[in-house]
């Protein structure tokens, strides 16, 4: 007899099979489609960043630029450059222009600024290369007080950033423990030391306070400080020696300094010295090892560069280091451990490794720049967006 097979459930399973092949397809396409527009997401954002990244980047080129014809209207009116001041008594106002690679600053100055003897208002307007503009107002007035910048043991004229261990000490009387910045403080780490007679002092933020630092000593949004002019013609002029030239100092020729010491290139220096002196280069300053005082308590020595300051190793160093530049930043920068028993004021201040200062202001009597000398001081600031 022929056996007869039902194929019902045969073809049932078939399609049980078949349907489940079709969703197991469809959830693979559902995923990938929800993968494909993750990514595209993921993809947009971060495109978006990076533009937001380089948008803020081209717009602090802006700003800096603009900074550069304050930085220029100011040592117009400190040095009386132009005959600026006799056309400010004359017509009021006073407007010129400049060109950098990076762009090109045109700024006016108004005297006196709202009927306010010895005060001035300052417009810089900047536009960069790839077309970012911006517009910093300043409100400046006439002091005679120029000081203030060598008052403490750190003073940078941009956001200071600080890399690992290191501190900031007073001198005996408890004064000059301070840190100064026209920027944002960063601390990398929180092994920095300050004591309880030290500040802060930042035009914008710091992501960290020294637990002995007092919050009442803690002062973020103030005015920037403007650092007085390097004039070199001034120090050339009454310079004690002259150096045409590269020159390398050490033991031998730091014997009894005096005075000022112009060099008309660029200086190495490492050794030990004696007497007060200020030595002027008009290239960069290189200190390619100890450089310190035979007596502490007397011998001084100021490194002034309108280029930059470079310590290489773990170095100490008895003076000031002074490095400013109305155009380029002028930079301070340390590649090792570095102790400093002076200050520093620089345009810009880079640390590799740990940077100590004791406060000590023993150059006082010597030349510095701005001492003696009466300028305009920015006593508010706004930054513009146009």
């Amino acid at each position: 007899m022929r056996r007869i097979i039902d194929a019902g459930p045969i073809r049932r399973f078939h399609r049980r099979l078949a349907t489940r092949r079709g969703s197991v397809f469809l959830l693979a396409m559902a995923a990938l489609i929800t993968l494909l527009l993750l990514g595209t997401s993921l993809v947009q954002s971060s495109m978006q960043g990076l533009s937001w990244a380089s948008t803020d980047r081209r717009q602090a080129e802006a700003f800096a630029l603009a900074e550069s014809g304050i930085d220029m209207a100011i040592t117009k009116l400190y040095e009386d450059y132009d005959n600026i001041n006799a056309t400010l008594i004359a017509t009021g106002t006073y407007s010129d222009s400049f060109s950098l690679t990076q762009g090109s600053v045109s700024y006016t100055v108004t005297a006196p600024y709202a009927g306010i003897s010895e005060s001035c208002l300052i417009l810089s307007d900047a536009t960069t290369w790839a077309g970012h503009q911006a517009r910093i107002r300043v409100v400046a007035a006439y002091q005679s007080d120029t000081s203030r910048v060598f008052e403490g043991a750190i003073f940078c004229d941009s956001p200071l950033e600080l890399n690992g261990a290191g501190g900031i000490y007073p001198d005996a009387s408890g004064t000059g423990g301070d840190i100064y910045a026209n920027g944002d403080i960063t601390f990398n780490g929180t092994d920095f030391t300050m004591t309880a007679d030290g500040s802060i002092y930042t035009t914008g933020t710091t992501n960290w306070v020294p637990d002995e630092v007092p919050a009442t000593h803690v002062h973020e949004g103030v005015a920037p400080l403007v650092m007085p002019v390097i004039d070199m013609d001034y120090y050339e002029s009454i310079a004690t020696t002259k150096y045409n030239g590269n020159v390398t100092f050490t033991n031998a020729n730091m014997q009894n300094l005096t005075g000022v010491i112009y060099v008309k290139g660029n200086v190495t220096i490492a050794g030990s010295y004696t007497g007060q002196a200020v030595i002027v280069a008009t290239g960069r300053i290189t200190v390619s090892g100890d450089v310190t005082a035979t007596n502490p308590d007397d011998d001084t020595l100021v490194l002034m560069s309108p280029k930059a300051v470079k310590v290489v190793g773990n170095t100490t160093i008895h003076g000031l280091i002074y490095a400013h530049s109305l155009i380029d930043d002028a930079a301070s920068t340390a590649s090792g451990n570095t102790t400093i028993y002076g200050a520093l004021v620089s345009d810009v201040v880079r640390t590799t490794g740990s940077i100590e200062i004791h406060y000590r202001d023993v150059w006082k009597g010597l030349p510095l720049p701005g001492i003696g000398k009466t300028q305009w001081a920015p006593v508010s600031w706004q930054f513009l967006y146009i």
